[in-house]
């Protein structure tokens, strides 16, 4: 599968959720996610680094914990500790930065511009210039998300 349709499949699981999942939550969705990443032998490539730029830290989590961190970075939530609202909130964080991501890596030089911003993330200095190396994440050049419900696929 392309990343366009791997794009287009988190739509739909995003739209439908139980027509893809036993349960809509965050690890339910987050396991799914593993899986397809494993099935695609490197979908989620960068993803954590580019996670890490856009939370400004988190250098030793996993990718689904940084996702959290965006959520709520105040108390860095375990997914066994979300309310009904920040489980809902942290699944909607998830499918909105996995579709950004593959919209990045879906450019011709999106791959190494996650990686150009990562490396200039760990290269500063902590404190203030990490964080604001943080507020210069890569975002995809287009503004389009995908929108399952439309006709046509993905940009």
């Amino acid at each position: 599968m392309s990343i366009a349709e791997y794009r287009r499949l988190f739509g739909l699981v995003r739209l439908r959720p139980g027509m893809y999942l036993i349960r809509a939550d965050f690890p339910e969705v987050v396991a799914f996610v593993l899986g397809c990443d494993l099935g695609s032998a490197g979908l989620l490539t960068g993803f954590r680094e580019w996670l890490m730029t856009r939370a400004g830290g988190g250098s030793n989590w996993t990718w689904w914990a940084l996702v959290l961190r965006l959520v709520d970075p105040v108390n860095d939530p375990s997914p066994r500790d979300l309310t009904p609202e920040m489980d809902e909130q942290a699944v909607a964080m998830l499918f909105d930065c996995l579709d950004d991501f593959l919209r990045l890596r879906e450019e011709k030089d999106g791959l190494r511009r996650i990686y150009a911003a990562y490396e200039a993330w760990l290269a500063a200095p902590s404190g203030e210039d990490k964080q604001a190396s943080a507020q210069s994440w890569p975002r995809p050049r287009d503004t389009v998300r995908y929108d399952p419900t439309a006709r046509s696929g993905p940009a």
